[in-house]
């Protein structure tokens, strides 16, 4: 294994004649004057609502009808008195269709009218549809801007907003006067309609993200990651049930928060820290529900030296004194020790969450980043014969033991003794060559290297 670290614009409508719209793909507003709605069909989508300014960004106003006194005077009026508003002048005023066309399409949409729609909402809100819903809270035309980009939005709001004209910031603020207007009847059923499309949307959005999670974990699992398929198909041959590894306990024994409590957060942040480095591999899936790591807890084993830890493995490995035999699967040549510093470890209280990247599968453990060390111990150090010359100047200074970041255990490590202890297919293969890679790899650097320290460094999938 290898360790690296458009826009669809409202009609302007008018109390002046109009031709008759059918979901054109141009709007003629005046003689001479149409604008191109891009052809993009009413429908469900990002919201525009009438009664909401922020909504009015997507106005083209390089369209808009030439100014005309009668607006002026219109706009000035409904600013003094908005309750003197017809409704005609309401949708005229906020550029949505007349209360006719309106109608027609609310009718086509939801077979009721827009006041019978109200009604609906007033009394039975629970009953509305998403559509209807959209209608009562964000306007007929709450679909108007579905292909209209952020980008084009923002300037389109600077255009109306920012820099308005004498007009336009007249017609803006008869639109606040009409808003602020609304009967009582009227903004509840908006409020409540919003409460309804907007639990709805929840629901279908999270339906399409469930979709799309799927659809991802199934093309990760078609990938696999070629070290877990090595591992599945050794478990497979072994007639193994599992993996992992035995970890003794040698501290924080007796009640209380130094004691069990502490030992108890320990397991947990091992448990999460577990599954979360196996499942970040794309066959992680798979391997995961096989993982098993054997816990010996043992007042006697308080403080223990790495010889007594290791006499009692071997008793476990070989079934000796009446020890347990270990379980097919679990390394052999690699035992874990959790000591009181490495229960009490403050990262330990803390919950263990990888960085991911969406556009590269990777987990991120930087050197700073807090993270549980732990120690592994060669079982079989002093039994076994040193190794050969050229292997001995690599492994000067090297006790049997080894310092390793928590979550490399679970994939870097035990790759590395599953390697050893199969010898590559080869019968009878020397594991301490394993030692090798362990030691060498997990020697304090003289500098922290991001892409090949196993302690730390950026692990790429």
């Amino acid at each position: 294994m290898s360790l690296l670290p458009s826009f669809t614009l409202r009609s302007l409508t008018s109390p002046l004649p109009r031709r008759t719209r059918r979901y054109p793909t141009s709007l003629t507003l005046l003689p001479g004057v149409s604008i191109k709605t891009e052809n993009s069909p009413i429908g469900e989508g990002t919201a525009f609502n009438a009664h909401r300014l922020s909504y009015q960004k997507a106005i083209k106003m390089d369209a808009l009808r030439p100014a005309e006194e009668h607006d002026e005077t219109l706009y000035l009026r409904v600013i003094a008195s908005p309750q003197s508003a017809t409704r005609a002048e309401r949708n005229f005023i906020q550029q949505l269709p007349s209360p006719e066309e309106e109608d027609q399409m609310c009718v086509a949409k939801t077979g009721l009218t827009l006041t019978e729609l109200v009604a609906k909402a007033l009394a039975t809100p629970d009953d509305l549809t998403f559509v209807e819903a959209k209608i009562v809270s964000l306007g007929i035309l709450h679909d108007a801007f579905d292909n209209v980009g952020f980008d084009e939005r923002e300037k389109r709001y600077d255009l109306r907003y920012m820099e308005p004209s004498p007009l336009q910031a007249l017609q803006n603020k008869a639109i606040e006067a009409i808003h602020q207007a609304r009967g009582e009847d009227e903004k509840k059923a908006g409020i409540s309609a919003s409460k309804i499309w907007t639990a709805l949307d929840k629901i279908e959005s999270d339906k399409q993200y469930e979709s799309w999670r799927q659809a991802r974990a199934a093309r990760r699992l078609k990938a696999g990651t070629r070290w877990m398929k090595t591992i599945l198909q050794g478990l497979e041959e072994e007639g193994a049930e599992c993996w992992g590894f035995v970890v003794f306990r040698t501290g924080c024994y007796g009640a209380g928060e130094e004691g069990d409590a502490a030992w108890q957060r320990f397991r947990d942040y091992f448990d999460k820290l577990a599954k979360a480095t196996v499942l970040h591999w794309n066959s992680g899936p798979l391997l995961w529900p096989k993982f098993r790591a054997v816990f010996v807890e043992d007042e006697a084993l308080d403080s223990a030296s790495n010889e007594q830890l290791r006499e009692r493995f071997r008793e476990m490995r070989d079934g000796r004194n009446g020890g347990d035999h270990l379980p097919k699967g679990i390394r052999t040549s690699c035992f874990l020790v959790a000591d009181r510093a490495t229960i009490k470890s403050e990262a330990a209280q803390a919950p263990y969450v990888p960085r991911y990247s969406s556009n590269v599968g990777q987990i991120h453990i930087m050197p700073e980043d807090p993270v549980v060390y732990i120690r592994a111990v060669d079982p079989d150090y002093g039994v076994k014969e040193r190794p050969d010359a050229e292997e001995h100047v690599e492994m000067t200074g090297f006790q049997g033991k080894a310092t390793v970041a928590l979550p490399r255990v679970f994939d870097w490590l035990h790759l590395v003794c599953f390697n050893a202890e199969h010898g590559d297919g080869i019968p009878g293969a020397d594991q301490r060559k394993g030692w090798r890679a362990i030691y060498v790899q997990t020697k304090a650097p003289e500098a922290w290297e991001r892409n090949w320290d196993p302690s730390g460094g950026v692990l790429y999938a």
